[in-house]
This record gives structure tokens, C-alpha cells and sequence, in this order.
């Protein structure tokens, strides 16, 4: 029974399935076109299986597996079967099947045997579908053909109706979909709204909270959706991929990023959904190289202004520039990883559920994160969890004012899902929600306190991924550009570490190991005070009067270090401040993360700076950043700052609590205008809150609370405000001793400025001090530091153009006896946002999406592989344009002068390579001709010149940048192109080809030379190896990456060779190639010197 595991998902469903087959051989079951498996059993690694096949006809003939499933969690849908035999005479055809398992889409091991067996008896393979859905839309499908052993998909991308009609949709619900061919039958979807729409529904404030870039300039929040394996639709009308699309291989993946524009350029498309990279550096530099960086680490190189390559110094600011104009570049921001795993893990399978049992998103996702924990089926989890599910949708119901449209929403069981505009909604949904659900694992938070910014649940895992696997915000990123927030976090944790008020949250379950601190560091929290005569000072959580019991006694290992979670409270503590103490100062790791670098070559890392930080202070200072959900950005515009104040207190943003908290805020102020002549008026107040330096890390994370009191009661319980700052600056916020000795801000004293709702008769006490009991009622606006006179030097002058807050003269705000004024709230962010509308551009389809919005259909093309006779693919209905008079014109004279000198073609070859070039050839030859121009297209094949052997091609590359010097030195040397000869070998597409180039010869780069060609004429790029190479690359692709490699002018530019003539040789191509993957430590394909000789 194939369905009897198929409630089971991952290392459950593979240990059932692995069991069930074993028992399916035992019982001499598994007999498939007279090959039976004869033995099956585990292999020594978890996923591994041993196999014996024998031919039942012939019972001396036999042959021995090791099959290895990767990822068994992925099992049995997203998992990869690899596949050896340690057979030493296995014929070329059995090689090439075993080979072939691992390029196969994912199936279960019952399938994948079967598979295997009915193509090595040579018959077709009929796909089991254990989820058959209604084809019958398969109508809209390219065409594909099947050869005779397994099923093998040729495929043109066409602007179907059901395209058309998506896109259609997308733009009436909002959005600006788009389509971006790669090349061939690869493409991607996009699909984007301008960030400026995203604050009608999302606070600014909170917008900006979680990444500045979101409103740094006019941006388009855009996702990507790749891997459709050239058809559309994919996607079945239940919510699954159709089985067309599963014998295809289609594996949606999904980008989220910003960009300038409505789509990002191909270009930067194509780097987006890419797995591969390029390696910069030249293997024949390595030596200098590394005597560079012997001298540079000699000579403390940490200063941005040293570089000891002189040649490369002027470059790096050139290509900054050039980067920050593209406005085509696609960027990720600080919430793009976790939503793209959201999308690529949960987002398909939600929508199946959705369709499955007409649900809401809310109640989908709540039924999809059952399903998961309990590996029960979804029938039996739905009928336990109806009354759970049912509440989380009504409860999502009453967001639905600013949640986004909601396309599944009564669609009927039949018709088609829109795969770009569900995605797209379920995205801006979950980015509205985000603050909501764990940034890690995705499940809803169930704190009563909601932050900010988004943040973990309570999982240690989740702890765990989000500081050591960098799933949260970039404290590098921070560093750079926000010195002095993170300066001024770390001295507060480290002064309430110190002074033993530091409580949750904590840094556990990040596998911290430290040493045990020493007892006598250890410190008491200070004693609670009696009520006083004064305002008190109320956190969400101070220290507890004993320490809790350790969960284990510490146990140090040989290095004298152990486990940060078995240290009780007080030691937690004492390590946080020991650990905090190793750190180098904030301005040092900021020089050294602004270090130049060459392009390719990794970035500096933090634990570069100091190889004596032990790896937990590193991990602390990631905490101590990433831990804080409130808004904290020191105030450089004059515009926001605050008159009549001592330039000593330094003036920092400062919001905290949920992403409504001013909705709500506003919503009360509303109200009490509409009650109160007074508030009508002056519609809100401010007062001072201050407290110990210590108990800050407290308040930035939770907010003014009052569950716990630092200083007493007199007045009622609330939090407790003064309308004379000189009472919080001086009694509360007093300094103390224990400051970080390396902050360059050195703060010693901290007091909020907060805004309240002007209806003081309603509040606990309104006389000496306001005391508020309703939390919503007030908004945090500014944090003031106290700072020595050094430190603020620089601040900026009070811009007193800008409108300040109206104040009520019933109560006065003072200091020292002073009138201060307060710049109104919201006028920067109404400023920013209207500038931004301004910025805003609204864009023309480009051709490709126009095409599609006119509905101009394009013939499917059917080509059988094995059928010399094909016909040729049909005229467009749309007439061509004509290529323009001074396009690139190919020299076929050029050509010929050197392939008279070129060497015989390959002589291996195999059937599943040949099925693999000709479909390559065809989409060589589709895309030459489809392009307007060649000189836009950048290269050409020669069709006069494609010989009998398909394993050789000639493709020449033109028409470069002309402000590049290599594009000056080809016209000075008047050379038309550069020709390069590719050779395939006979495991392509599971191994690369060779690239090298006949004519002209490059300078080298130990003499001048760059542009990443080896001295032989090879290209120095890891996706030409074994290492980078992926079966999924398209040669058009791989050529615009060799050329983007050859105009790259770092580190040096590619120039032309003196003696340019002369052609190189090919033992010259494969010993620079051979260099190159030596130096680089990459894997050379097996067989390379056999094709290239």
C-alpha cells in the first residue's frame, strides 16, 4: 500500500518506507522487468542504503548500490538520492542510469527503485502518483516528449492565457507583475509594490525599525519566483504541483529583496536566484597574494586607508558608485531570509491545506504547524484542532482592515490558483504580522508583550539559529552604520550585568561556552527600596531576591570552559560582564569591518579583529544588539532635536512596544479630544521618566511597565513621569561606577522623554508627578544619554524652522527651571514619506511584460529529440523587429582563420550528454535569434560553423563596454570578437565543459594583466569545476557570467597581449586550469585531460 506512510514526513516517513521495502525484498517482492532486488539494508550513514540488483535471466549477473539520501528531514518531496557503485565493469549505459538518479526529481525509495530498474531493462517508466490530481488544464502547458528509456522534457516558455490573466489580476489587486527570461526555457517571475504603499497599512516608524532601507529612498518591496522548469502554470487547482510539473522537476524557490525598480534587471535576477559564484582572484596571483597579506597582517593593517595593491586602490570607490546607481540591483534586507524560508518551507503547503479544507490563512497555518509537530495526517489534526482553527480566524478577521487582499479567498475548488499575486499577498501578510510569529520557526508568539521589531519564541533552537546562525538582524551592518546605538546597548547590558539586576531575556540556548567566574566577581542585586516621596521607576522585570537552583552543576572542560546555561543567575551575570570586558572598543570593529577588501574575496569577520575573544563574547555582543526590539537611532538632523537642553545629554529616537502602539496611541488622543474641551486643544503632554543606569537593558526591551518596582510607590501604582527634567536627569537617573571602560559614548545616565495623553484627571496622580496605569496611553519619542563633554562635541545645531509641539501652559515642561520646546513628533516622518511619494516613479512595462499584457500567443513548439527530420519552429505571430543598421556583424573570415588550426572534436559521447547539448543547442540558437540586437546579446554562434560532433562549439564574444580597456584594445588591434571553443564531455550536464579561448591572446595577470583568464586562455571560475558546477546551468548564462568575469577590473582589468596574434595552445588552457583548481582547492572533473587532448 503506497499510501500507508503517507501521513509521515521526514526521518519518520524515511525509516517507514526504508522498513517496509526491506520487508518487500524479504518477502522476494520487488520484481520489476526480470531485475529483482536481491539484498537491501542500511548503509553506515544515517540515509544510506546498500542494494543488490540481479538480472532474474541471467543470475550471475548482479550489481551493487550505495544510494544516500541527503537531507532525510526533506524526505520524501525535497530530498536529493545520491547514487555509486563500487562495480569496477559497469557498462557505459548502467554508469550513465546510476548517475541519472541523482539529477531525478524526489520520490519515495519504492519509486525511486522501480524507476531505476524499469530503465535499466529499457522500458519506459510510468509515474506513480499517490496525489493524481485534474490535468485538464495541462492544455496551457509547453509542449514536452518522452524518449523510449525515461521521460526527458523539452520546453518553451509561451505567454499563456492563464499568464496573461494572472498578471492581469495582480495589477487590479495593486501590484506589478513581471516576467524576466534567462535564457532558453528559464525565467522568473516577479512581482512588486513601491514601500511607500507598504506605510498605509505598516507604521513608518515600524518600518523603519526593522530595516532603514525599507524607506532610505524610493524602493519596491519585490519577490522573485523561480525554478518553474519553463512552464506555467505549475500548480494544480488543489495547491499542488500538477504532475506534469513534478515529472519536470519543478521546485519553486523564492527571493525577497528590494529594488529600484518595479523588476530588477536580469542581470541581477539571475545573480538573485543563482547557487553559484565567481572567485575572483587569479590562481596565478595566490603567491603575491598571500605575501600581501603576510606584510599587511606585519603591519596591523586595519586602517581603511592602507592598501598595499596601489593598483587596486582607485577601483573601489568607482564601482561603489556604479553599484548604488544601479537601479536594477536587487538587495535583500534584514527580514528577507526568514521570509523566504517561510515561502520556500510553509507557503505551498498552506495554500493545499487552505484549498484542502477552505481555510484562511490563519487557520491553514495553524493546521500546518500541528500537522508538523504531531506527523499526524491533516484529517485527523482538523477534526482534534476545529475549535483552535476556528478562533484563529476569527481572530485575524478583526485585522483585516489593514491585512492585504486575499486571493484565494472564494475561489472556487475548480479554478486556477494565481501563483504570482498569492504569493505576493501571503508575503505582505506575513511581513504586516511579522512582530507576531517567530522570525526562526514561524509559529505565532504567545508573549504577552509584542515588540517592535521581530524576534524568537522561547524554543532554544530557535534562540540558537537567531544569534549563531545570523537569522536575526547584521550586527555588522549595525557596526557600520549605527556605531553608537550599539556602543550605547553594550554599556547598558554591561552595567546591569555588573550591578546584578540583568534577568531575562537571557543568552541561553546559544551553546555559549565560558569560564566559570570567579566568586568573588560575583554581585548581589541591590535591595528594593520602601515607598518614597518620589516618582518610582517600574521595568517589566528586575532581579529576583535569590538566585534560581543551576539547572546542572558546571562542569569546565580541558580548556577550563563550560556550559553558560548551567551557570545559576549570579554567574550568568558576572560572565556576561567578563565576557563583554574582552571586546575591543565599537570604533575599532567598525574600522575593521570597512576594511577594503578586493572584490571575491571574503569580507573581514569580527573574530579576525581578536583571535584572544573567546567565540562567546563574540556571541554576547550579537545578543546585546540583536535582542533589543525597540527603535534606538541617535538623532543627527537638527529638525528633531530638543531646545534648552545641556549639550552634554546626548539625544537619541526611541520607540518601543507593538507596531500599533501609536495607532493606539493616536486612537486615545482621539477620543480625549473628542471628550475634553482642554485636549481638543492640546491634544497631548510630556514628562520625564528616569531611572539607574543599570535597569536600562530592561526598559529598552520591555517598555515603561510596572510589574516590578525599583523605587517605590508613594503616588499609586503606574508608571511615574516628571515634568521637570531635573528630577529624573538628577536623583533616578544618577550615574553609577560601573560603565563599560571601552564605550567611546561612555554613558553614565539615562532618561526617556515620553508623550502622553492630556487627560491627567484620569490618571493614577497627576500632582507632584503624573502616575498612568494604561501602558497605551503613552509613547516613548526621545532617550537622553548623559555623556561626558568629549563625547557630544559634534552634535548638531537645533534646526528652530520646524513646527514644535504646542504645550499645554497647565503643565509646563522644564528643566532646571527652563522652557524646553519639542519638535512636532511626526513631521520627519511625514517629511520622509512625501518625499518619498515624490521619489516615486511609476514605470512602463518593459517589452517582455508588454508582450504579455498584450496577449500576443506564440506557437508551442513540440520537438522530438530522436527525429533528424523535425521541422522548424514556426513564425511568430508578432513581427520581428529588424536589427538595427550598425548592430555587431559577424566576420566569418575571423572565424575560419582559426578553426583551420583548431583540434579534433571530443570522441566520447553518451545518450543522456547528446539529449542534453542538442537541447542546449537549441536554446543557443532560440535565443540568437529572438535577441533585438547582438550587440545587446554580447555573444554569437556561428551556425556555418556547428560541425557533425555537437561535443565542440565555436561562440565568439563581442561588444563589450567601450569604456573598458579591453574593449579599447580589440578596436585598437582591430578584433572583431573573441572566439572560444567549449567541449562537452560525456557525463554533461552532470559535468561541466571547458571554456577556453583560441584568439587573441590575454595578457597575463602576473604581468599586468586581469579580467580572470588563466595564462593558457581557461577561465579561473568555480562554476567550471566539479565544486561549482550545477546540472541546472544554462551554457547562455554561463557565457554572460565569463564575460562579466572578463570586464570585472578587479582586482586588475583584462588587457590584450603584446603578441595578441598568436593563438593559445590547448595544453596552455588545461595546465592554467589545473593551476587555477589547485590554488583554489577545487575538485577538477573526472576525465578532463582525456577531453581536451
Amino acid at each position: 500500500d503506497r499510501t500507508k506512510n503517507a501521513h509521515l514526513k521526514g526521518r519518520k516517513r524515511f525509516n517507514a518506507d526504508f522498513e517496509d521495502t526491506k520487508q518487500l525484498v524479504k518477502n522476494g517482492g520487488f520484481l520489476v522487468h526480470g531485475w529483482r532486488i536481491q539484498k537491501f539494508r542500511p548503509g553506515d550513514d544515517e540515509g544510506s542504503m546498500e542494494v543488490v540488483i540481479e538480472d532474474s535471466h541471467t543470475p550471475d549477473t548482479s550489481i551493487s548500490l550505495t544510494m544516500l539520501v541527503d537531507d532525510t528531514s526533506e524526505y520524501p518531496k525535497n530530498h536529493t538520492v545520491f547514487c555509486y557503485s563500487s562495480d569496477s565493469e559497469l557498462d557505459a549505459r548502467t554508469t550513465e542510469l546510476v548517475n541519472e538518479i541523482a539529477t531525478s526529481p524526489a520520490r519515495p525509495i519504492v519509486d525511486t527503485l522501480e524507476r531505476f530498474l524499469t530503465s535499466l531493462a529499457g522500458k519506459k517508466y510510468q509515474e506513480v502518483d499517490m496525489e493524481d490530481e485534474d490535468d485538464s488544464g495541462d492544455e496551457e502547458y509547453v509542449g514536452m516528449d518522452y524518449d523510449d528509456d525515461y521521460t526527458a522534457i523539452s520546453l518553451v516558455t509561451t505567454p499563456s492565457r492563464l499568464l496573461f490573466r494572472d498578471f492581469i489580476e495582480a495589477v487590479g489587486a495593486g501590484y506589478r507583475p513581471g516576467f524576466i527570461p534567462f535564457g532558453g526555457d528559464d525565467f522568473c517571475l516577479t512581482i512588486s509594490l513601491p514601500v511607500i504603499t507598504l506605510s498605509e497599512s505598516i507604521p513608518a516608524r515600524a518600518l523603519m525599525a526593522w530595516d532603514r532601507r525599507l524607506l532610505s529612498r524610493s524602493q519596491h518591496l519585490t519577490l522573485l519566483i523561480s525554478g518553474h522548469s519553463g512552464m506555467y502554470p505549475s500548480l494544480s487547482s488543489d495547491g499542488a504541483y500538477s504532475s506534469t510539473a513534478r515529472r519536470a522537476g519543478v521546485q519553486l524557490k523564492f527571493q525577497v529583496g528590494l529594488c529600484g525598480q518595479y523588476k530588477p534587471s536580469t542581470v541581477n535576477a539571475r545573480e538573485a536566484v543563482r547557487r553559484y559564484g565567481l572567485v575572483l582572484q587569479d590562481a596565478e596571483d595566490e603567491v603575491r597574494i598571500q605575501k600581501e597579506k603576510e606584510l599587511a597582517a606585519a603591519m596591523n593593517f586595519y586602517d581603511a586607508d592602507v592598501d598595499m595593491d596601489e593598483e587596486a586602490v582607485p577601483i573601489v570607490p568607482e564601482a561603489v558608485v556604479e553599484e548604488e546607481e544601479d537601479e536594477g540591483r536587487f538587495d535583500k534586507f534584514s527580514l528577507s531570509s526568514s521570509l523566504e524560508s517561510l515561502l520556500d518551507q510553509s507557503f505551498l503547503k498552506v495554500v493545499r491545506l487552505r484549498r484542502q479544507f477552505d481555510l484562511g490563512w490563519a487557520g491553514a497555518e495553524l493546521l500546518f504547524g500541528e500537522i508538523e509537530k504531531s506527523q499526524m495526517t491533516a484529517e485527523d489534526v482538523y477534526r482534534f484542532k476545529t475549535k483552535e482553527i476556528k478562533a484563529a480566524e476569527k481572530e485575524e478577521q478583526k485585522l483585516n482592515r489593514t491585512l492585504p487582499h486575499d486571493p484565494l479567498h472564494g475561489l472556487g475548488k475548480s479554478e486556477d490558483i494565481n501563483l504570482p499575486l498569492t504569493a505576493f499577498s501571503y508575503l505582505i501578510r506575513r511581513l504586516t504580522l511579522c512582530t507576531r510569529y517567530c522570525i526562526v520557526c514561524h509559529n505565532k508568539l504567545t508573549t504577552d508583550f509584542e515588540a517592535l521589531k521581530p524576534y524568537v519564541c522561547d524554543s532554544k533552537l530557535c534562540s540558537y539559529q537567531y544569534y549563531s546562525l545570523n537569522r536575526g538582524p547584521s550586527l555588522e551592518y549595525e557596526i557600520i552604520h549605527n556605531p553608537q546605538t550599539v556602543d550605547l546597548l553594550v554599556s547598558l547590558t554591561y552595567s546591569g550585568a555588573a550591578e546584578g539586576v540583568l534577568d531575562e531575556p537571557l543568552p541561553i540556548g546559544m551553546g555559549l561556552r565560558v569560564p566559570i567566574p570567579d566568586k568573588t566577581t560575583l554581585v548581589q542585586p541591590p535591595t528594593l527600596r520602601g515607598p518614597a516621596s518620589y516618582p518610582g521607576v517600574f521595568l517589566a522585570s528586575v532581579t529576583a531576591a535569590s538566585s534560581p537552583t543551576p539547572r546542572r552543576e558546571p562542569v569546565p572542560d580541558n580548556r577550563g570552559l563550560c556550559d553558560f546555561d548551567d551557570l545559576d543567575i549570579f554567574q550568568m551575570r558576572a560572565s556576561i560582564a567578563a565576557m563583554i570586558n574582552t571586546l575591543p572598543t565599537v570604533e575599532d570593529m567598525k574600522k575593521h569591518l570597512e576594511r577594503k577588501v578586493k572584490p571575491g574575496k571574503s569580507k573581514p569577520k569580527l573574530r579576525e579583529l581578536d583571535t584572544t575573544v573567546l567565540p562567546a563574547a563574540w556571541q554576547i555582543l550579537r545578543w546585546c544588539v540583536a535582542s533589543c526590539t525597540a527603535y534606538l537611532e541617535p538623532i543627527t538632523s537638527g529638525a528633531e532635536l530638543i531646545t534648552n537642553l545641556d549639550p552634554s545629554w546626548r539625544q537619541f529616537r526611541f520607540s518601543v512596544g507593538a507596531p500599533d502602539a501609536e495607532a493606539k496611541f493616536q486612537a486615545a488622543v482621539a477620543q480625549s479630544q473628542a471628550s475634553n474641551v482642554n485636549a481638543a486643544k492640546y491634544p497631548s503632554l510630556f514628562a520625564f521618566h528616569g531611572s539607574s543606569l543599570r535597569n536600562w537593558h530592561s526598559i529598552i526591551r520591555h517598555g515603561l511597565w510596572y510589574k516590578e518596582v525599583a523605587n517605590g510607590r508613594a503616588y499609586g501604582h503606574g508608571v511615574y513621569l516628571a515634568k521637570d527634567g531635573q528630577i529624573s536627569m538628577g536623583h533616578y537617573a544618577g550615574g553609577n561606577s560601573t560603565m563599560w571602560r571601552k564605550s567611546k559614548i561612555c554613558p553614565n545616565a539615562c532618561v526617556a522623554l515620553a508623550e502622553v495623553v492630556n487627560l491627567p484627571e484620569k490618571f493614577v496622580s497627576s500632582n507632584p508627578y503624573f502616575v498612568i496605569a494604561d501602558t497605551t496611553w503613552i509613547v516613548c519619542r526621545y532617550l537622553l544619554v548623559k555623556c561626558p563633554a568629549d563625547a557630544t562635541a559634534s552634535a548638531p545645531a537645533v534646526d528652530k524652522t520646524i513646527p514644535f509641539v504646542k504645550l499645554d501652559p497647565k503643565h509646563p515642561l522644564t528643566l532646571s527651571n527652563n522652557k524646553i520646546s519639542i519638535p512636532e513628533p511626526g513631521y520627519t516622518i511625514k517629511s520622509l514619506l512625501q518625499d518619498r511619494q515624490r521619489d516615486l516613479v511609476v514605470q512602463e512595462p518593459d517589452d517582455e511584460d508588454q508582450r504579455i499584457f498584450d496577449h500576443v500567443e506564440r506557437e508551442t513548439i513540440i520537438v522530438d529529440d530522436d527525429d533528424d527530420d523535425a521541422p522548424a519552429p514556426a513564425a511568430s505571430s508578432s513581427k520581428k523587429k529588424a536589427k538595427p543598421a550598425d548592430d555587431w556583424k559577424h566576420d566569418p573570415k575571423w572565424v575560419s582563420f582559426v578553426l583551420d588550426k583548431l583540434m579534433p572534436p571530443p570522441t566520447d559521447s553518451a545518450r543522456s550528454a547528446t539529449m542534453a547539448v542538442q537541447r542546449e543547442l537549441r536554446s543557443m540558437l532560440k535565443e540568437q535569434e529572438a535577441a533585438n540586437s547582438l550587440r545587446e546579446l554580447g555573444w554569437y554562434m556561428p551556425p556555418e560553423f556547428i560541425g557533425d560532433n555537437l561535443f565542440q562549439w565555436i561562440v565568439e564574444m563581442h561588444s563589450f563596454d567601450p569604456s573598458l580597456p579591453i574593449a579599447k584594445d580589440l578596436k585598437t588591434a582591430g578584433v572583431n570578437s573573441i572566439i572560444f571553443e567549449i567541449r562537452f564531455p560525456p557525463s554533461f550536464p552532470l559535468a561541466p565543459p571547458f571554456f577556453r579561448i583560441l584568439t587573441p591572446r590575454f595578457l597575463p595577470f602576473i604581468h599586468g594583466g586581469g579580467g580572470h583568464v588563466t595564462g593558457g586562455g581557461s577561465i579561473c571560475m568555480d562554476l567550471l569545476t566539479s565544486d561549482g558546477w550545477l546540472p541546472s546551468y544554462s551554457i547562455p548564462a554561463v557565457i554572460m557570467q565569463i564575460k562579466l568575469a572578463i570586464s570585472n577590473l578587479d582586482p586588475r582589468p583584462a588587457r590584450l597581449a603584446k603578441d595578441w596574434q598568436r593563438e593559445y595552445q590547448v595544453y596552455e588552457a588545461l595546465e592554467g586550469y589545473k593551476r587555477a583548481a589547485a590554488a583554489h582547492g577545487w575538485q577538477i572533473p573526472v576525465g578532463i585531460e582525456k577531453l581536451v587532448r
